[in-house]
C-alpha cells in the first residue's frame, strides 16, 4: 500500500512520506522501553526533529511544504501520520496534535503569526492543542495593557514537558471561547501527573496543566472568538487521529502473521481464515483513508456550505468505520495469538492497551446519529450523497 501512496501523491511530498516510514520502523521498540506514565518516546521524537515532518504543515512561503494546507496534499498527509501511529500510537498522536495546531495558525494567524510561529517550529518547539477541561477550565482576563492574563487548568495535556507552544482556548469574558498560542518557555505552569493513570497511551503525558496569571501577549491571541469551532475543520479533522489509529491496526495485522510464522501456524485454517478478515479490515480502512483525503481536497477546492457538511458528514463516517475496524482487528489478532502472544517481549499487550484507549475519542454516538440524521434528511440517493464527483 505504500508505494501506491507514493505513486499517488506528488514528487514533492514522497520524501515525506519516506521519512514517516523510516520513523515506523525504528520507534516500535522506543515505544516498548518507553511504555511508562513519566516518560517520553524522546528517541523518536528527535527522529521527528531531524525529519522535516514539524515544519511540513507550514506555508510554503513561511519554509514549510504546505503539507495538509492545499487541495493535492491530504494523501500524504494521512498516509504519514498513519505510519508514525504503526511505529507508535503516541508519536502518532504527539504528530498529530503538533499537525492540528500548524493547520490552525494557517487558517486564523495573521502574517506576523505565522511569520513567528514558523521559526518557533523549524528552532524545534514542539506544539499541540489543548481544549479539554473540567470545571475548574481555563479563563482569559484582561491585563492593564494590552494583553492577557490566563487562569485555570487543561486535562489530556498531551506531551506536558515537551510541548512548548499549545493552542490552548480559554474563555472569555462574555463566555465565548479564544484561542491562545501559548509561549510556554515565558511562563511558569503547574503540571499533575498523578491525573494520568491511563490503560494505554501511558508515555504521551496527557497530564492536567494549570495556569496561574500566566500572561498572554495579543500577539499569541490567535483568530477571533469561536475560532477553534469553526466547521467543517472542528469535526473534520478527525480524519487524522483516525489515519493514527488505523496505522495501530496495520501493525497487528503484520505482527500477527510474523507470530503465526514463527510457531509454524501458516496452515491452520481457521488462523488464515482470521488473517483474511483482519486484512480485509485494514484495507477497507485504507480505502477510507483515500476517499477522506479526497472528499477534503474537493471542500478545499470549492469551500462551500454543502461541502463543507458533506466532509463533516464523510469524516464522522471515516472515524466511526475506523473505530470498528480496529476494534474488530483487535479481537482477531487476540484470538490467533492466544495468551502466549500478550506476554512480553511480543508488542501485542502494549499495541492493544494504546490503541483501545486512543480509540475512545469523545461523544461517538453523537457522531453516529449525525451520519444518520444527514442521511434521513438528504433527499439524494445513498450514491449521490457520499459520490465524490472527481471528473467536475
Amino acid at each position: 500500500m505504500k508505494n501506491n501512496y507514493n505513486r499517488i501523491t506528488t514528487a514533492r511530498l514522497r520524501d515525506l512520506i519516506t521519512a514517516s516510514n523510516n520513523i515506523e520502523a525504528y520507534s516500535i521498540i522506543d515505544a516498548a522501553e518507553t511504555d511508562f506514565v513519566d516518560s517520553f518516546p524522546e528517541k523518536t521524537f528527535e527522529k521527528l526533529k531531524s525529519s522535516a515532518l514539524l515544519t511540513a504543515s507550514i506555508a510554503k512561503k513561511f519554509g514549510g511544504k504546505n503539507l495538509g494546507l492545499r487541495p493535492g496534499t491530504n494523501l500524504a498527509l494521512l498516509t504519514i501520520l498513519k505510519n508514525v501511529g504503526r511505529g507508535n500510537l503516541v508519536m502518532g498522536r504527539v504528530l498529530e496534535g503538533h499537525i492540528n495546531a500548524q493547520i490552525l495558525i494557517n487558517q486564523f494567524g495573521n502574517k506576523k503569526q505565522k511569520k513567528l510561529f514558523a521559526e518557533d517550529a523549524f528552532k524545534g518547539n514542539l506544539f499541540g492543542v489543548w481544549n479539554t477541561q473540567a470545571q475548574d477550565g481555563t479563563f482569559l482576563t484582561r491585563g492593564k495593557k494590552d494583553g492577557y492574563y490566563l487562569n485555570g487548568s487543561k486535562t489530556f495535556a498531551t506531551g506536558t514537558d515537551y510541548v512548548t507552544r499549545p493552542i490552548v482556548t480559554a474563555a472569555k469574558k462574555d463566555g465565548s471561547w479564544q484561542m491562545c498560542v501559548v509561549q510556554l518557555d515565558k511562563i511558569s505552569i503547574k503540571s499533575d501527573s498523578s491525573w494520568w493513570n491511563p490503560m494505554g497511551m501511558k508515555a504521551s503525558r496527557s497530564f492536567k496543566v494549570t495556569f496561574d496569571d500566566s500572561p498572554i501577549p495579543q500577539i499569541s491571541l490567535l483568530g477571533s472568538a469561536g475560532s477553534y469551532y469553526q466547521q467543517p475543520g472542528f469535526s473534520g479533522g478527525a480524519i487524522r487521529f483516525a489515519a493514527v489509529q488505523l496505522g495501530a491496526a496495520e501493525q497487528l495485522l503484520d505482527e500477527t502473521k510474523k507470530y503465526l510464522k514463527s510457531l509454524n501456524r501458516i496452515d491452520d485454517p481457521f488462523q488464515k481464515m482470521r488473517l483474511a478478515q483482519m486484512a480485509i479490515a485494514v484495507e477497507s480502512g485504507n480505502q477510507w483513508l483515500i476517499a477522506s483525503a479526497l472528499k477534503l481536497d474537493r471542500f478545499m477546492e470549492n469551500p462551500s456550505v454543502s461541502e463543507g457538511e458533506n466532509f463533516i458528514m464523510y469524516a464522522n463516517m471515516m472515524r466511526t468505520a475506523i473505530e470498528q475496524i480496529c476494534t474488530e482487528v483487535i479481537n482477531l489478532c487476540q484470538k490467533c495469538i492466544g495468551a502466549r502472544g500478550l506476554n512480553k517481549p511480543y508488542h501485542f499487550e502494549r499495541i492493544i492497551r494504546d490503541l483501545s484507549t486512543y480509540l475512545r475519542q469523545p461523544a461517538p454516538d453523537a457522531v453516529l446519529a449525525d451520519v444518520g440524521r444527514y442521511v434521513l434528511q438528504s433527499d439524494i440517493s445513498a450514491g449521490e450523497i457520499w459520490n465524490l464527483n472527481l471528473n467536475k
